[in-house]
């Protein structure tokens, strides 16, 4: 049976005019946790696991209340105080669920939540399974929070949204703006009510929007409720770039999982000599590992400029550069941020070379793309696409710049061995040569 104190808002994508998600609330003011714990003078610890508990019951009344077959990812409003002191109540949430529900981490209501005490405990949440938002960006939660936490999502307080064409309030919503979308976290609007203030919004680069504009709190969760056509013809409108969520910078650290660039050349190559004989062997760890394990892999092999990350087939999937890596772990909170999670989050797509591309052609391909990747190694690949080794920038300059017929100074480098078979379970976690 559907609680009747909670009720339904859907989330848009304003980029694709469907919904991304539903977002149980209290039906009725004096519901709110914080009105009861105003009400009842509660302690931190009480408001803690009321708040907890109805955040279970949210997620209970939405799964009861959605059609059957039907999947409607769910947002849960969870204050600060919840994932400090009551986090393991928030554990019964993740039971039966499809799709992992989003917890709204939004104000505390009786304590302080510093943000040391904070960002290790939201790590845990995700550890657990639970996608993370953080509501009230702006004015509860700074922007150096949102840089240190990088959640699924950050979320604009009506206030701040409905203001966003104000010249004091539009400062504060470009602040979360830069900062989410350079970390590559998307930013949602809340409670928005005028047309005008919702093509402001998205053009300012916001891709998520909810409020009375767009159809306001229901009484069941709908599957996916389209976006109103006219709202949608008014987006369109509105010029592109940062209308459409782009991000202000190169995001740096989207999953490697995806689809690697296509290594040139594919069919014969031209005459010259090919990149193979260059390629030295690399340091290789499964796509799975988590990034603590780089980190001891790195510390294991200090000569290496980075790790490349392959797939059960041997496919280079992903490239961790030293530098980059060791400083997103050693940054503000970076251990307790990224420790137990996938490397593959902290990857890059690596820069693939076929073995047969001559040398000039590998150097030109070195050149292209990110300046930010300059120096990084390219991975040579087999013509079926699997690892055969790296080679260095600073190699192919090297034999670029020497004369043709000039003795080398030092010895050729090694060429890498044949790649070894996947890894079996307790080889995973070690460093494979390729």
């Amino acid at each position: 049976m559907t609680d009747q104190r909670f009720a339904y808002e859907p989330v848009h994508d304003l980029r694709t005019g469907r919904v991304a998600g539903v977002e149980v609330r209290p039906r009725r003011p004096y519901d709110a946790v914080a009105v009861q714990a105003r009400d009842r003078n509660r302690s931190a610890r009480q408001v803690a696991e009321l708040d907890a508990g109805t955040a279970v019951s949210a997620a209970a009344s939405a799964r009861s209340a959605t059609p059957a077959g039907a999947v409607v990812p769910i947002q849960v409003d969870v204050a600060a105080d919840s994932v400090l002191h009551a986090r393991d109540r928030l554990r019964a949430m993740l039971g039966g669920a499809a799709v992992a529900p989003l917890l709204e981490i939004g104000p505390p209501i009786a304590a302080a939540a510093p943000a040391e005490q904070l960002v290790p405990a939201i790590a845990e949440l995700r550890r657990w399974g639970f996608r993370i938002a953080l509501d009230g960006a702006g004015r509860a939660f700074g922007p150096e929070l949102v840089a240190a936490v990088r959640p699924d999502l950050v979320k604009l307080e009506a206030e701040l949204a409905d203001g966003v064409l104000d010249a004091g309030v539009a400062a504060a919503v470009r602040a979360v703006l830069e900062v989410s979308t350079t970390v590559g976290v998307p930013v949602a609007a809340t409670g928005v009510r005028a047309p005008d203030r919702l093509a402001g919004l998205y053009a300012a680069g916001v891709a998520f929007a909810q409020g009375p504009l767009l159809g306001g709190a229901r009484t069941l969760p709908e599957p996916d409720p389209a976006t109103p056509a006219e709202l949608l013809a008014l987006l369109r409108a509105v010029p592109a770039g940062r209308a459409a969520g782009t991000p202000v910078a190169p995001v740096r650290h989207a999953s490697a999982a995806s689809t690697p660039p296509a290594a040139a050349p594919v069919g014969p190559p031209p005459a010259g000599p090919p990149v193979r004989g260059l390629a030295a062997a690399a340091v290789t760890l499964a796509d799975d590992v988590i990034a603590d394990t780089v980190r001891e892999t790195l510390r294991a092999h200090p000569d290496p400029a980075g790790v490349v990350l392959v797939d059960d087939r041997l496919r280079p999937v992903g490239y961790l550069d030293r530098s980059r890596f060791l400083l997103a772990m050693a940054g503000r909170f970076g251990h307790a941020l990224w420790a137990d999670k996938p490397a593959a989050s902290l990857a890059d797509p690596p820069r693939l070379v076929d073995e047969r591309t001559p040398l000039p052609a590998a150097l030109e391909l070195s050149l292209a793309g990110d300046p930010g990747r300059d120096y990084d190694d390219l991975v040579v690949v087999t013509a079926d696409g699997s690892c055969r080794g790296v080679v260095t920038v600073a190699e192919l300059w090297r034999r670029a710049i020497r004369p043709a017929g000039a003795v080398p100074a030092g010895p050729p480098a090694p060429t890498a061995p044949t790649a070894p078979a996947a890894p079996t379970a307790s080889t995973a976690p070690a460093a494979r040569s390729a």
